[in-house]
């Protein structure tokens, strides 16, 4: 198997076949666990050229398991296929498929379109498996505390450079068997669950929450600490305005303590300027003008400039039809090439994940009408959410799916990331979406759930 020859990687992929008999054997609450814990595992592993072959794993978990699921809960009804969103969704997966045919990166254009399949057939399980009441208080906090465990396990047992590695000057980044960026999806997701759900006690809401945000604070994900404040915001306000209140000063108080500490403190080290905190280094390069010796906090950041950079000077340069109908599904490998032609080569590049944004992928890949089928997408969800807020039965629901989606529509504007269905971020999403017909998130209990429709 390619990557075994990467102990961490190895290990990904016999957790993979220890969890596989639960997801085709065990009853479909734990089969619907035991595939969302896959979740955490990226097993192709860094030794494989992503353009020159099929992680044989990730695409089980990312379409085979979710359609073998799809069976498996076939009996529950459901409605998300038949709304706008999953209806544009399928007309852009069809568009992608027919764009592949000028791609100049076919396989990976293949990969692209299965990927896409397998997001939609993930949100289907889980909006089944939600009807079903699968979402239940043991199960969540499984699923959470085991998704912490493997962090743990990956982060400080095995300390490698294939997942959390964010360069040799740089601090390991707590993460699961999956890149910290995608982990940073999960953990927000999971604070979104962890808060909403009425089936869990305050004492644990508490502790998962803690802990939840300790592991993002150590992940580092500017984005998804950016995410996980929205939640947080939004859930104090709708659910209690005194909290609210009572945790903003809280904040204030923990934040005046530890700048006191700071002042008073006989250390050698400017804390802003050699912090190892990815967020802590961001914010003083925005307000102080510089960054931090090794380039921690806008490193990233100039990398993806160039890169968005590059994309939109040949946009500029595009003949009408590429303009309009795109250069080809996963062309934007060639975006890479062109910027860091002494960086990367068509052997070692994913030509999936290259321009690191999908909104200017969508564009360049699948032009005008592509990325008009993007934002209709997004844009008729976001319309749907707002007007099942709107309907009493139905606001709590569409106010957990909307505290989360800022945040999962920013990581859209800097990570490629529907290219990994039945990994994190996409199975962050889909859990969002299968919380709108899950009963136990409101204590009215109606036969059936909301039809996200614009």
């Amino acid at each position: 198997m390619p990557g075994t020859d990467v102990p961490e990687v190895f290990a990904a992929q016999l957790i993979f076949w220890i969890l596989l008999p639960f997801v085709l054997f065990s009853p479909p609450r734990w089969a619907v666990l035991a595939w969302l814990v896959m979740g955490n595992l990226d097993a192709t592993g860094p030794a494989q050229s992503a353009s020159g072959a099929i992680g044989w794993i990730n695409a089980a978990k990312g379409v085979l398991l979710p359609l073998y699921l799809w069976w498996r809960v076939r009996q529950a009804p459901g409605e998300v296929a038949g709304t706008s969103p999953a209806r544009l969704w399928l007309m852009l997966t069809g568009y992608a498929a027919v764009a592949s045919l000028w791609s100049p990166f076919p396989l990976p254009a293949v990969k692209l379109v299965g990927n896409m399949v397998g997001l939609l057939l993930a949100i289907i399980v889980l909006e089944k498996a939600a009807r079903k009441g699968l979402f239940r208080r043991d199960t969540l906090t499984i699923l959470v505390v085991s998704s912490l465990c493997l962090g743990v396990i990956q982060t400080y047992y095995f300390a490698g450079t294939s997942y959390g590695f964010d360069g040799t000057d740089e601090p390991l980044r707590f993460s699961s068997f999956v890149a910290a960026q995608q982990y940073g999806a999960f953990l927000v997701a999971f604070l979104a669950l962890v808060l909403w759900h009425d089936s869990l006690g305050t004492k644990l809401k508490c502790t998962l929450t803690v802990l939840l945000c300790t592991a993002l604070a150590l992940n580092g994900s500017r984005t998804w600490f950016v995410g996980a404040a929205i939640v947080s915001c939004i859930y104090l306000w709708l659910s209690s305005r005194r909290s609210a209140w009572i945790f903003a000063f809280a904040l204030s108080t923990v934040t005046l303590a530890v700048l006191l500490i700071v002042n008073l403190s006989t250390f050698d080290v400017d804390i802003l300027t050699d912090t190892s905190s990815r967020i802590v280094a961001t914010l003083s390069a925005i307000f102080a003008g510089k960054d931090t010796a090794h380039n921690a906090g806008l490193r990233n950041l100039s990398f993806r400039f160039l890169l968005y950079q590059g994309a939109l000077s040949e946009i500029r340069s595009s003949t009408t039809s590429e303009i309009l109908l795109g250069h080809g599904t996963s062309s934007g490998g060639n975006i890479p090439l062109h910027v860091f032609p002494t960086h990367y080569s068509v052997d070692k590049l994913d030509a999936n994940r290259a321009i690191h944004n999908e909104w200017l992928r969508a564009y360049y890949e699948w032009g005008v009408l592509g990325l008009s089928l993007w934002i209709g997408v997004f844009g008729s969800l976001f319309a749907g959410l707002i007007v099942q807020y709107r309907k009493t039965a139905w606001k709590t629901r569409a106010s957990a799916v909307l505290s989360f989606l800022p945040a999962f529509l920013a990581a859209l504007a800097t990570e490629n990331v529907i290219a990994g269905a039945g990994n994190a971020v996409t199975l962050s999403f889909a859990m969002m979406i299968g919380l709108l017909w899950d009963p136990t998130i409101s204590k009215l209990r109606a036969a059936g759930g909301p039809i996200v429709r614009a």
